[in-house]
């Protein structure tokens, strides 16, 4: 057992010596390594192409070269077709429906005086010769009145009485009122008539039925609407036209009725062409401005202008009838341009520029349009507005419209037609079809002659079922 309190041995620590030298080179190595890697990747750095060399490439342009010619101005517009005349055929008298023609119903057609519905007539024909009677009775009562005024006149001159008394003594006024009742009676007789003759709706001129509201067995009234009716002589379209296009519209100055136009306007009325839709094709008509609204459109702001196209309702194979309502495109026959450039609309920017290829630069100008379309945009071919560097003027011609979009392209950029690098390689690959067939006959040639000087290799099939074998 071991006393607490004796004295114990120091403990003895060894420290193993470190080994400094094999960490250097390690770290040496790693730096090594590293170097080569980096002396690696700028030693295979590709060496940068030098610019400025050569001359800058072209940029390859779509070009067209401008002629100056006249543009017929059209005006774009549409509307819906509708009747020159359009109104409701009504009763003038009241009865009970005892007759409907066929071409009352919707969609026919009927001539002017054709009946087209027939009112009970009894009554009407009871109130004629109620009249004729009461006219047979103030024709006798007339005639009774000269009589006696007759007897009169010759007792007044065997005895002649005071002057104040003369026409009554004379029958005069009795005479007169006669007279006038038995005018009286002849107008009742009339009239009677006329309301007999009104049992029979007539037609007021040719066209067709839109819409039949009465039928058989019905009683109408004064007033009341038998039909919709509209003539088909003429159809009108209201046409909206701007104010700015309204310069290039020869507008007659005053509406003339159909067959009372001026000779001299004939020959100033726009033609209008109508392009409309019926059973997946599409057909055009032709018609002419007759006249211009007086007063600008409130919401709009623009001015409607008719035109009027002729015997629209008589189909043809090539052509069929229009419809009321029906809506239809048009084009308005405007001003003819002189001495212009149509320019395609692709070909202008928003800010009415265009570019052209002068001596192979690019070059931008301002552009003054006098119409604009749909397709083009039509300038003078006399000047532009300018250059946008020096302003000095008109298209050369020499210069070439370019129509490749030209925004991110400055002006001074060489350009070249596609045209012609077309046609240059066009040429390149003729001369190489051309020269092909003999490059490949003095080929064949230096083969054969190869092929004469070699000995020929002789293949015996014992040999070759040898090796198979082997």
């Amino acid at each position: 057992m071991n006393d607490i309190n004796s004295p114990q041995k120091p403990v003895e620590v060894t420290q193993k010596p470190v080994v400094w030298g094999i960490h250097l080179i390690v770290t040496i190595v790693i730096f090594a390594i590293a170097f080569a890697i980096i002396a690696a990747m700028f030693a295979s750095k590709p060496t940068p192409r030098k610019w400025g060399g050569g001359p800058p490439a072209s940029v390859g342009v779509e070009t067209v070269q401008l002629t100056a010619t006249d543009y017929p101005v059209w005006i774009e517009s549409y509307g819906s077709a509708e009747p020159l005349t359009r109104t409701q055929l009504v009763s003038d008298v009241s009865g009970r429906v005892i007759e409907v023609a066929n071409n009352i119903r919707a969609g026919a057609s009927f001539k002017a005086g054709d009946v087209l519905l027939a009112i009970d007539p009894r009554d009407y024909q009871i109130e004629v010769d109620v009249a004729k009677s009461t006219v047979a009775n103030a024709w006798v009562k007339y005639k009774e009145e000269l009589a006696q005024a007759d007897v009169a006149e010759r007792d007044w001159n065997v005895r002649p009485g005071s002057k104040a008394g003369r026409d009554l003594a004379l029958r005069i006024p009795q005479v007169a009122a006669a007279l006038a009742s038995y005018d009286a009676s002849k107008a009742q007789l009339a009239k009677a008539k006329l309301n007999l003759e009104r049992t029979q709706v007539k037609a007021p001129f040719d066209g067709k039925i839109l819409k039949q509201m009465v039928d058989l067995g019905q009683v109408v009234n004064p007033s009341q609407t038998i039909a919709e009716i509209y003539s088909t002589d003429y159809i009108e379209v209201r046409l909206p036209v701007k104010a700015q296009d309204l310069a290039h519209i020869y507008l007659p100055d005053e509406y003339n009725a159909p067959g009372n136009e001026p000779t001299d306007n004939k020959e100033h009325q726009s033609v209008v062409l109508f392009e409309g839709e019926l059973g997946g094709k599409t057909y055009t008509w032709k018609g002419k401005l007759v006249r211009s609204e007086g007063a600008f459109d409130s919401s709009t702001r623009m001015l409607y202008v008719v035109a009027k196209l002729d015997n629209p309702f008589v189909s043809s194979p090539q052509l069929p009838a229009l419809r009321v309502g029906q809506f239809l495109r048009a084009k308005i026959e405007g001003t003819q341009l002189k001495n212009v450039y149509a320019i395609p609309r692709r070909a202008v920017s928003q800010n009415n520029m265009i570019a052209v290829a002068e001596d192979g630069l690019l070059q931008k100008r301002a552009i003054e349009p006098l119409w604009t379309d749909v397709e083009s945009v039509v300038i003078s071919a006399s000047s532009l507005a300018g250059d946008i560097y020096n302003y000095a003027g008109a298209i050369d011609s020499t210069d070439k419209l370019i129509l490749t979009p030209t925004a991110n392209l400055a002006a001074g950029t060489r350009v070249k037609s596609l045209n012609d690098i077309n046609s240059t390689t066009n040429e390149e690959l003729a001369k190489k079809k051309m020269t092909t067939p003999a490059m490949n006959q003095e080929i064949q040639d230096s083969d054969s002659e190869k092929q004469e000087g070699l000995p020929a290799l002789k293949k015996s099939p014992s040999n070759s079922s040898t090796s198979t074998t082997d």
